[in-house]
């Protein structure tokens, strides 16, 4: 038990890093959730601070969910099952990116630090989650689609790895439907302008809808 409450911990205060308010308050000397979509979030910063500053953000955000489920799993798990560890952390580090307990509970929507998370756990995660992705985005121009799209289709790579490897898929599937319903669920106010065709594209008008990522 003492494993799994430490590596949902760590996990969590690990996910709370988050570096589109870190970098934004750091270099800019501003907040990233006081412009544009109010996010902390990859696309927001790209849209306030360019490409450069939207790359550190998703590859730290990244990052420190790769972090968390290592660490749960090869330090972390020593009174526990390191699989079982590993997917508690992923579910906290990104409980703590849309919730960090440094700026007021209030982050981004998850997508980067569950795709940095499950990819060092499972390798193939990444590109069998960013080619529909990026098909999604091609299509679409709504980056807040292809997350979507993404982000459900979390659980069946998931599964579908692990039964091709013969590993137990059971805990992997269900801990990445449960951050597949977190994503989603971040994302409700965007299905809302979607469903009403006012969702913000690429290299649409900036006053347009907002509140992407």
């Amino acid at each position: 038990m003492l494993s799994y409450i430490l590596s949902a911990a760590v996990a969590y205060l690990l996910g709370s890093l988050s570096f589109g308010i870190i970098l934004s308050k750091v270099k800019y000397k501003k907040d990233i959730r006081d412009y544009g979509s109010n996010n902390a979030g990859m696309t927001n910063t790209l849209r306030t601070f360019g490409k450069r500053a939207a790359a550190f953000v998703f590859i730290f955000d990244a990052l420190k969910g790769s972090a968390a489920v290592l660490l749960a799993k090869y330090v972390l798990s020593f009174r526990g099952d390191a699989q079982l560890c590993a997917y508690i952390a992923l579910i906290f580090a990104v409980v703590g990116h849309m919730f960090p307990v440094y700026f007021n509970f209030k982050g981004g929507k998850g997508a980067a630090t569950a795709l940095g998370a499950t990819t060092a756990l499972a390798p193939l995660t990444f590109p069998l989650v960013m080619l529909p992705f990026f098909a999604v985005v091609g299509i679409s121009k709504m980056v807040s689609l292809a997350s979507i799209i993404s982000g459900l289709l979390l659980p069946f790579v998931t599964f579908g790895i692990y039964y091709f490897k013969g590993e137990p898929a059971l805990v992997p599937t269900i801990c990445t439907a449960v951050v597949a319903v977190l994503i989603v669920f971040m994302h409700r106010s965007n299905i809302k302008r979607i469903l009403k065709g006012e969702e913000r594209k690429i290299g649409s008008d900036k006053s347009k809808a907002e509140k992407e990522s």
